[in-house]
Parts: structure tokens; sequence; C-alpha cells
């Protein structure tokens, strides 16, 4: 049999792809990157800013992008399509079909120069047709690679046999006009398809009047609109006439839910990003009158409900549920005219500055060529064929799918599917881990603690996230007058690939010894600038970030004397404390090569079946006697699959498994360590030793305290429903009432449970298919069949299922009779009372955390949100990882999801704790509390204060410090009174010089 290579193919250059491609080299696989454009980054690089957290999309993606693009084990073929794939799982041999760059990518140093002479100017695909590019050109500032190449198409020289201008300017040699098409073949064990969506073409829809009506655009050109790297400069513009509009109008479903002239499905997506932008445009602009047009509001994402609702208080974003079937412009003034019905329905006209068409996705238009080059089946809608139970698998053994490829989805999805796609690489080819990686070496540090300080300061626009408050280039002059200063520049993005490599030359060039960036959140970006130095030949720790982004430019925005003083300020403070950082030597641990999943629900098996495929040992420990939880008893998936079957396939399995242990009947009592080496002892005694933990502790279904839930037998919850209909089946004229939100998204649960209304649309259909006979009818809020699960909504609407909309302002009243339960509803539309009266009354009344979350939180010193769901790092970036490292969480116990989605992140658990438990030895941050036993006393101020169990009563009866365990809170420094703990890179000479800075 074929050795198994050890290399990837990933496919598509997007967040999902990207994520996906770093878990697999940062575990020990190569990664062949095959990216479609030019640079990576797909169709986050256009967004302005994320919801909830408000991030810039461009700061938060950057990073990443230049992580790929200098991880040693991660090949980027740019302009490339593959042509052919043949070969088995494993031993897959795949030619690449690679487009004439005509710029040598060798040579190009990415100085611009060329794109600057070119006097050929195209409209730019990125800025969707706002602004121009050259014949020569890189995709955006930031692109990676930062290679420019040169468009066929377009270039004058390569069409008409004149110019050359881009040769003659470049002292590079780079270009090549003899440059040619090219095809080689890469060996690789498993392929991963990220190649993501297109968006939906609205001038199919003439009546709404884009390419007509200047002053309607789709949603991404508002992006670029709104975005400080965009066309406007982030003004937000009308492109008609440059003016400011006040009135704008988002559209929704514009090529969604709408089988006849666009798609049937709902593209998961659109009802939030329209949401955010309205609350971004009043940001921009208090003047802004944003006016939402919606059918059903699927804010069905962690925390989306709540956003919605501040969109509404805090910014008067004004939601109004019409569709909007004509789009008008006064010739006069550019203005648009929309009619819609009122709920009384009264027609009402109205007139806007602007309308942005909320567009929906789609496969790509070579989607149907695509899957027939790697031999793999799709739905009659294009998208590759997966199922409830295997969402990353396609029907070709080997080759996986991930992210808005394998159906409409957020960005939290997609990232959560790249590591889930990368964990299921690594089962397959666990044996060929390490084979084929290159390993990079850093030049040795040359700093000591005796050198002078020579610093270098370098401040950046951020486009004009900064740079539109803070006079960016005087912040820059200040900190080149601080003595120690010997070099102060400012930078349009400090965190593109070009700006990393003029960090290193000018660090090289300048004898630089200690490095500031006045940037954005350390957060998401001190790692990168850390890693920049350290390639420089620096201590990583002796880099200090000054956010002046988040603290200046955005706090106060359109204080620019104001925020300019302050960042002023804010990096004068940063300079001195850089002055006196030190370099700091970080040690290393080994990695226990074993994981602790905590829940044996379908998230907590499949995590530690993935784990175990891997090569790892697993405990899973299950509060209840059996595992399974809260998928027990299910019938059938909203797919159809057979829920009971596939669960008693993963138990069996993992009960099986000779690298799986199953703890059942038990709890974690107690836990220790630190990230790679914890002790967790059960409440049976057991003690386990493992690297890493999972969360996966599930929930529960809500039971309602109203609605008559417990009072008469015959309302019931959802998770009752199979029972009853198995027991007494549907009858003729029976009425079947769904209600759904019971007791859900209202305070103190005001949160979407996201299964309901698919489970509930589901049910419908099933009570019609035994006897069509019976009536259903669903009393909803917002009917939130998002993705593919709008087709089931379809379905249930042609197979009679009624469905009746009311609001908190109207709720149903409910009375017990001997007939059944009678519901008085107040019809919104026709304005008069209507009555049902329910044999059978269903609460479709969601899930909650499970009620051990909390105190497991506690016990690892973990977070939760309002709700009592686990706190992941980030929402965006790092969905499954906790911000305390060698901690993952996955299912429920994170927030409500389907199956699908619970699978999909179990599978990015087990891919995130993959990488970690790959490790031999890891790495421990620096950042850690010193302790100083000369000067201790012992007083156990510290020992009683630290909530990670560092500092301990030693042998000797003294107080020792365990800097593995420590993350360099500082509490132990606050609390000691002899100053015996100092925190390297906060230590008390640093924080004074920066006081002194200040004041």
């Amino acid at each position: 049999m074929t050795e198994k290579s050890g290399s990837v193919l990933v496919v598509g250059g997007g967040i999902g792809g990207m994520q996906a491609a770093l878990d697999l080299a940062d575990s020990g696989f190569r990664v062949h990157m095959i990216q479609k454009d030019s640079s990576i980054g797909g169709t986050m690089v256009m967004l302005d800013k994320t919801f909830p957290t408000g991030d810039c999309s461009m700061c938060m993606i950057s990073p990443k992008m230049v992580e790929v693009g200098r991880h040693p084990n991660i090949d980027i073929h740019p302009l490339s399509e593959v042509a052919e794939i043949t070969g088995e799982p494993g031993n897959f041999s795949v030619t690449i079909h690679q487009k004439a760059l005509f710029v040598d990518p060798e040579k190009c140093t990415g100085c611009g120069s060329c794109e600057e002479k070119c006097p050929k100017k195209v409209p730019s695909e990125f800025e969707q047709g706002l602004s121009n590019r050259k014949a020569i050109y890189a995709l955006f500032s930031q692109a990676v690679p930062s290679t420019r190449v040169i468009d066929k198409e377009q270039c004058i020289y390569l069409t008409k046999g004149k110019c050359r201008a881009c040769e003659k300017v470049c002292t590079a040699e780079a270009i090549r006009f003899d440059d040619t098409d090219k095809e080689f073949t890469l060996r690789a064990g498993a392929v991963i398809l990220a190649p993501g969506l297109s968006r939906h073409d609205p001038s199919i829809h003439q009546e709404l009047g884009y390419g007509r009506w200047p002053n309607v655009v789709t949603s991404v050109q508002f992006e670029r609109i709104l975005s400080a790297s965009g066309p406007f400069q982030g003004k937000i513009t009308r492109p008609a006439d440059g003016s400011h509009p006040q009135k704008i109008a988002w559209l929704h479903c514009v090529g969604s839910r709408d089988p006849h002239n666009g798609n049937p499905w709902c593209s998961s997506v659109c009802c939030m990003y329209t949401t955010k932008q309205a609350v971004i445009a009043k940001e921009h602009d208090a003047n802004v009158e944003p006016t939402v047009f919606y059918m059903d509001m699927r804010a069905f994402g962690k925390d989306f409900d709540r956003y919605i609702e501040r969109a509404k208080t805090d910014y008067g974003v004004r939601y109004i549920r019409a569709m909007i079937s004509d789009v008008r412009e006064t010739a006069e003034d550019g203005n648009l005219t929309l009619r819609y019905e009122q709920p009384d329905g009264t027609l009402v006209s109205e007139s806007f500055d602007m309308v942005v068409l909320s567009t929906g996705l789609e496969p790509r238009a070579d989607a149907a060529t695509f899957a027939e080059t790697f031999g793999i089946e799709t739905d009659p809608h294009l998208f590759p064929k997966t199922n409830a139970f295997r969402p990353v698998e396609s029907s070709r053994p080997g080759i996986f799918v991930t992210g808005s490829y394998q159906s409409p989805k957020d960005i939290p999805e997609t990232v959560a599917q790249g590591s889930a796609v990368a964990g299921a690489a690594m089962s397959l080819l666990s044996e060929a881990r390490g084979t084929e990686i290159t390993t990079r070496d850093l030049p040795p540090e040359t700093v000591s603690a005796d050198d002078e300080p020579r610093a270098g300061v370098f401040v950046c626009h951020c486009g004009i996230n900064i740079a539109q408050t803070v006079d960016v280039k005087s912040v820059a002059e200040i900190a080149a007058d601080i003595e120690g200063v010997v070099h102060a520049e400012d930078m349009v993005y400090a965190c593109a690939q070009d700006s990393q490599e003029k960090i290193r030359e000018r660090i090289a060039e300048k004898g630089l010894n200690r490095v500031v960036v006045a940037s954005c959140t350390p957060r998401t970006h001190e790692p990168l600038f850390r890693e920049t130095i350290r390639a420089a030949g620096l201590n990583p720790y002796l880099f200090e970030l000054a956010d002046i982004r988040e603290q200046c430019s955005w706090c106060h925005m359109g204080q620019g004397d104001v925020a300019t003083k302050k960042a002023k300020k804010l990096v004068s403070m940063s300079i001195e404390k850089a002055l006196r950082l030190m370099p700091v030597e970080s040690s290393s641990v080994p990695v226990t090569p074993r994981a602790l999943v905590v829940g044996g629900g379908i998230a907590g098996l499949t995590c530690a079946l993935s784990l175990a495929d891997q090569g790892y040992g697993v405990d899973v420990v299950e509060k209840e006697n059996t595992v399974g939880g809260l998928l027990s008893g299910g019938a059938r998936s909203w797919d159809g699959g057979d829920v009971a079957h596939f669960l008693s396939s993963r138990m069996e399995k993992a009960t099986n498994h000779s690298l799986i242990t199953l703890h059942t009947g038990t709890e974690v009592a107690k836990s220790d360590g630190f990230v790679g080496n914890f002790t967790t002892t059960l409440t049976d005694g057991t003690t386990v030793e493992h690297g890493a933990v999972v969360m996966a502790t599930g929930g529960t279904w809500h039971e309602p305290t109203s609605l008559l839930y417990g009072v008469d037998p015959r309302v019931m919850i959802l998770r009752d429903l199979d029972a009853s209909l198995a027991e007494t089946p549907p009858e003729d004229n029976e009425q079947f009432l769904f209600i759904q939100c019971a007791e859900s998204r209202c305070e103190p649960r005001n949160y979407c449970s996201r299964i309901c209304c698919q489970e509930s649309v589901k049910n419908a259909l099933a009570i019609k298919k035994a006897n069509p006979q019976a009536h259903v009818t669903i009393l909803y809020r917002e009917m939130r069949t998002y993705g593919m699960r709008e087709m089931l909504y379809a379905e249930a609407r042609d197979a009679g299922v009624l469905f009746a909309h009311y609001s908190l302002d109207n709720m149903p009243e409910l009375t017990a009779t001997p007939a059944g339960v009678e519901v008085t509803l107040m019809d919104e539309m026709a304005q008069f009372p209507v009555r049902f009266v329910a044999q059978r009354l269903i609460l479709a009344a969601g899930l909650n955390p499970h009620p051990s979350t909390e105190e497991l939180a506690k016990k690892y010193k973990l977070t939760t949100n309002s709700d009592g769901f686990l706190l992941e790092a980030h929402v965006k970036l790092r969905p499954v990882d906790f911000p305390s490292d060698g901690y993952y969480l996955a299912g429920l116990a994170h927030a409500p999801k389907n199956l699908d989605e619970t699978i999909s992140q179990a599978l990015s658990a087990a891919g995130r704790a993959g990488v970690l438990l790959s490790k031999t030895v890891l790495a421990v941050s620096g950042a850690v509390a010193k302790h100083n036993r000369d000067l201790c006393m012992s007083c156990l101020a510290c020992v009683r204060s630290c909530p990670y169990g560092a500092p301990f009563i030693d042998t000797d009866g003294k107080v020792s410090h365990n800097e593995v365990k420590c993350v360099g809170c500082g509490i132990c420094a606050g609390v000691c009174p002899a100053k015996a703990f100092q925190v390297n890179s906060f230590r008390d000479d640093q924080i004074s010089a920066m006081i002194n800075a200040a004041i």
C-alpha cells in the first residue's frame, strides 16, 4: 500500500480556507493553497466592520493573511485552478493550471512603482466597480502575496504591442512579458474545497433599479462605501452626485427566498449584515436615517437578537415588515421612491436618498464543472452533497468541503468549519504528520540587557480608521523627538505584509532594538508584530503596542484635536515603557498527548472520535449514566437522516475505540495544571493527565412556566411531540397548533434557540404527510428557517400548513376548554381577532445551557455570557477557543445550534485541540510574573488572590511561583506588600515611566 502524503491541498483562500491551512500547517502538514484570484482573503477583505464587536474587518483578517503568507509550510499558488485530480484518499495526484503572472514573484518587492506609472485604468473588481485599478495591480493594498500581476486582457503592451511603462520603472527587473501559463502536478493526502460562493446579480431584478438608477447599490458596494480603505475613504457618499445621503433604505432577500426570479434558499447572513451596515452608517454620520425592509428578521446567532434591539433603541434603525416590488427614481434629484403596504393594508410612498440591495449568496458560475473536476456529487442547487451527520464530507472520500461553499453561512461558522476540515484531514493522515514539513530557522537574538535602547516607532493610518480622526503624521513627528527614538514613520497599514517587511528592514538598517507600533487592538495584532521583530533577530518582548484606534479615533470620532492629543500621549507613554523593556526568556513544557472532553452528548462524542482518529487518547466525562445527551430519543434530522441510528453508531464506536475512555455517571471534582499539562480529578476518584480540555457540556430543553404547560395535558413542548404522535397518530380534522418562541427571545431568555422553527416545520410536515386531513397552524414571531432549511418552510406552506404572525405586543391568549385549548389572537394584517381550538398545542420552548455549565466554568476559570453560555475568545476569529490556552468548546455549551452545526463545531474543537496535542513541547508566554524569594515574606496574599494557583507553598514552607501556570494578570504584584512580584513588561519602573510621560 502506498504511503500517505503529508501534504493537503486547500482550494480557496478565504477565511475558511486560511483557517484550515493554518491549523494543518501548525500541526505538522504541508499545505498547498490554490487561489483563483491574485490574493488570498476572500469576501471578508471587502467588508468594513463586523458585528457584534465592531472590529475592522481588514484589521481582523490581515494578520491571518500575513501569517499564511509567511508560514514555512504553506505554499500559495495565485491565479491557479485545479485541472484534474486522480488517486485515492491519502494519495491524490492533482494537476494545477496557473495563469501567467507576467511578474516574477521572486524579484518583485511589492513597491508599487509599476502600478503608479501604468496608464491603463479598468474598473476594480475589489471596489465593486466604484473606482478603478490599473492593468498591473495588486488586488488591494494589503494583498497576500503582495506581488503585482498583469491583467493580460487589459495590458496595452500585451493587447496592442505598445507601452511597457511598468518595465521601465521596475528597478527589480521583475516584469516578464514573455511569461506563459503553466501546469504542474502536486501530491496530496487530502483535499479541502473552500472556494466560497458568488453573490446574486441584482440586475436580474430590473424593477429594483440596479444598473439603472446609480443610487441603488448592492450590499457589498455599500461595504466599500463604508470602508476606510474604500473609494470614498469611509464617507457615506451617493455614487450619482457625491452628496451625503440622509435617508437610506435596505431591501432584504434580493435573490434569496425567491424560487421564481432568484434562489429558493435563505442566504443566512443578509439580515445581520444589513443591521450592521445600518448601525455603522449611523456611526459614520449621525444624520443618517436607516430603514430596513424585511420579511423575517433572522437573527438566529449568539447575541444577535440583542444586537437587533440595540440597533433599534440606540441607533434608531427603523424596521418595516414589507416587500418592496418597485424602486423608481425622481429625475430632478436622483432620489428613489419606494411603495409599501403597512400592516393595516394602507399603501405608503416614501422617498429615500439611497437604496441598498441585500443580495444573497449562490454557487459560483462554474459550480457544476468545479464539482465535476473533483468528482463530487452536488444537490440540485449545485451545493456539494453533504448531510447533517457528515457536514464537511463530500461524496468522494478524502475530499472535504467547508465554509459557504458547503452552504450559506456567517463568518464564525465558516472559521469553525475551517478547523473542522483540518481536523478531518488530520484524522485521515495522522501517520503522515511531519513527513513533508520545513522547519523555520530564526536568527539568533542579538540584543542584551546591557545594550543602549534604540527605539523605532511606526504609526498606522489604518486606512482612515485612525487617520480620519488622528493626525497620524504629527504623532510620528512627536515620537521622533523623544530621547531614545532613532526612527519614526507613519504607515498606511502597519499589519500589511509589505509593512511587516519594512519594519524588519528598518530594524536592520537603523539598528533598532525596541519597537513601538501605534495602531489598533493588541488583542488581534500583538502576536503578529512580535513574530515580525523576532524574525528580525529581536526578542519578541522588546515590543510595545499603543492602541490609538479603539482608544483614540473610534471613541473620539469627530474630535480630531482631542484624539490626536491623546494619541500623542499614548505613544509617548508606550515609548517610555519600551525603552525600559528587557529581553524575556520563554520556557517550554512537554505536552501530554491526551484530551479531556467534558460532556458525552453528540458534540463530546464527535470531538472525542475525531481526536482519537488523529491518534490521541481521550477521556470523556459524562454526568449521566449513559452518553448521548439531548440527541437521545431523536427521530429524524431536518434533512431526513435517521438520528437514532446515527447516535447509536457514534456511541458504539466511542465505546469500542481503543483510545477513548468513557467515564459515565461521574463529574469533574477538581482541575489543576496548565496548557499541555492538566490534571483532572473526577468524582469517582479517577485522576486524568491531559494536555487539552474540550467543554461540551450541552444544554437542556426549556420547560415553560406559563402557557398552560404542566397544567393541561394537551399542551406539550417539541421534545414530547414524537412520543405523542407515536401513541396517537393525527386524526381527521384534528387541530395541531405550534407556538414559536415560547418564553424565548424576551427577557430573561432573550436569545433565539435556533432549532425551534425548523423542528416545528419538520413536525408540521410529518403530521400533514401522516394525515392530510389534519389541520396544522404555526404561530410565529419570525420564521427562522435559515439556509437550505427555507425549502422545508416552502414545502410546509405547499402542504397546507398555515402560518400566522404574532408579536410581544400581540400575544396569543390561551383558555382550556373541553373541546381543546382555545387560542385567540389579533390578526395583524386583517385587524380582527382569530380563534383556534387545538387538540394538541405544541410550545417551541427552545434550549437552555446545561445547569452544570456555570459551575464547571468556575472550576476551569472560564467565562459565560449573560445567558449562561460559555464565552469564546473571539466571536469571529476564534469561535471554538477560550482566551485561556488549552481550552476549547463545542455544541450547546457555546450557544443553541442545529445538529449539523454542533457536529461541525465539535470537529472544529478537535482540529484546534489537535494542533496543540501535535506538539511535543510548548513554548510558554514570557509575559508572566517574576517572583523574588529574597524579598518575599510568605504572607500568602498572593496565594489567596491568584485565581490560577500559580503561587504555592513549597516544601520548605515558603512561597514559590509556578510560572507555567501564570497568565501575567498582575494580581500577585498588586497585592504583594514587599514587591516580591513584578510582571514582565509591566514592572513598576515601566509603569512609573508611563505615568510620568502622561503627566
